[in-house]
């Protein structure tokens, strides 16, 4: 853990340990990959917990959306890791939710938070990093704001808590982003959408990254995702690049640990 002087998101020095967790392979590229690489470049030791393998995803056309997906995307999840410059990758053993609909055997939201929370226990207590990062669930999908919810509560069990950070998408970028996709698509379901509702209000923002120096590295690894269509397909140059080279960030503010359930020591 990093002295209690020291801001571990902003000062970033070698040897710094962050853990990564993350529901499916593309959520580290297609998510919070900037930040990723950020860190990494800084000098900052990676660790990435990936809960599923992806199995519910939409595989594209072609050769690659062939055999099994699984397989497929953990092969494309390992090499995304390398371009961002992660040193480790942990698959944490449950199936892909889906984004709705019946839960499939083994499903991580078919298991219990606290069973979640226990396996990224285990990884927090082994590295005690500095910095715990997660995607904040804003999209909506259910795995998504399961790993949240387990991110949470195993930082809660401990006494030297890591800082918590969500990465976000903020609503000023997203309404950029519905104002393009309605010119671009006139005839898709995006004319439904309410802008308000769209991802992070702006004023829960924290923390603003420029990661403009990490730009190739993000990607590349979202080069390597080829089973998987990128949301960033098909936007104009300004609009990828705002996504791309800004990384929104939420820190985290946890209850004392005389409030949380079981705490661990550790």
């Amino acid at each position: 853990m990093t002295d209690s002087a020291r801001d571990p998101l902003l000062d970033i020095r070698a040897g710094d340990r962050w853990l990564v967790a993350v529901a499916h392979p593309d959520d580290e590229s297609f998510g919070c990959g900037s930040t990723i690489a950020h860190a990494a470049v800084q000098g900052a030791e990676v660790t990435l917990a990936c809960a599923t393998r992806g199995e519910a995803g939409e595989a594209v056309q072609g050769p690659v959306g062939h055999g099994d997906l699984g397989v497929v995307r953990e092969g494309e999840l390992r090499r995304a890791a390398t371009r961002l410059g992660i040193t480790r990758v942990e698959l944490l053993g449950h199936r892909d939710s889906g984004f709705d609909g019946e839960l499939p055997v083994g499903a991580l939201c078919a298991a219990p938070v606290a069973e979640v929370a226990d396996a990224l226990l285990g990884l927090l207590r082994e590295l005690r990093p500095e910095v715990l990062l997660v995607l904040d669930g804003s999209d909506g999908h259910r795995d998504h704001l399961h790993i949240g919810a387990a991110a949470r509560e195993a930082v809660t069990r401990m006494d030297a808590r890591p800082l918590l950070v969500e990465h976000c998408l903020p609503n000023s970028l997203l309404r950029r982003w519905l104002e393009e996709m309605r010119e671009l698509r006139p005839d898709t379901a995006y004319h439904a959408l309410d802008p308000a509702g769209l991802g992070r209000g702006d004023t829960e923002i924290t923390d603003v990254l420029d990661t403009t120096a990490v730009l190739d590295r993000r990607e590349g690894a979202i080069a390597e995702h080829r089973s998987q269509v990128s949301p960033f397909d098909g936007l104009s140059d300004e609009l990828r690049r705002a996504f791309l080279t800004t990384d929104h960030l939420a820190r985290v503010e946890l209850r004392g640990a005389e409030e949380s359930p079981g705490p661990e020591h550790v």
